[in-house]
């Protein structure tokens, strides 16, 4: 299982089921989860361009970005995120990375969010050791703890998550995790 945060949302923000690490991410138990919406997690001074964004991303077919949720008991949290529209009909698929590591002070200073287009036409297919390195990057290891993993160096993870991004269309690593799930070219029985 992943222990990055996946959350499926409705399209009126409403939460409909996340996975363990989502539970955890945002402090409420599974059975609470569609007791709550989006609104609730993203800061007070961004919910006035929450619907014009929230429309931007159902007509684009995805979003991605660097954000901070606001979450009761911890305050606002940075994350490295990617949405993707509409993955079963009326439900779209958010994936949360934390912002450590992968994240730059650049990044984290604009701490905006963008609509991309989720064009599925000219994707290509991931190579098994792609599928490999993307399937560990969505269970939440590091590039560094993959190459200890498979016993390669980190510098040719990066090259294969780079490769996958490529092939993904992917923007970010969230994204690459989202189209990747999405597409299913991530293998969990591994």
């Amino acid at each position: 299982m992943s222990k990055h945060a996946m959350l499926i949302s409705d399209d009126q923000r409403r939460w409909v089921t996340g996975n363990a690490a989502a539970c955890e991410m945002l402090g409420i138990t599974p059975e609470e989860i569609p007791w709550h919406t989006m609104d609730e997690f993203v800061p007070s001074d961004a919910r006035e361009s929450l619907d014009e964004r929230w429309e931007q991303f159902l007509a684009n077919g995805a979003a991605e970005g660097w954000y901070r949720l606001s979450i009761p008991g911890r305050g606002q949290v940075p994350v490295e995120f990617s949405a993707t529209a509409n993955v079963l009909p009326s439900r779209h698929l958010s994936v949360f990375l934390p912002a450590n590591g992968n994240s730059s002070p650049d990044e984290l200073g604009t701490l905006e969010w963008k609509p991309v287009p989720a064009e599925s036409a000219g994707r290509l297919r991931l190579t098994d050791r792609e599928r490999e390195i993307m399937t560990l990057v969505a269970s939440g290891l590091h590039s560094a703890d993959i190459a200890e993993r498979l016993f390669l160096s980190p510098e040719t993870i990066k090259s294969h998550v780079q490769n996958a991004m490529g092939k993904l269309g992917a923007h970010t690593r969230a994204h690459a995790v989202a189209i990747a799930l999405v597409t299913e070219q991530i293998n969990w029985e591994m």
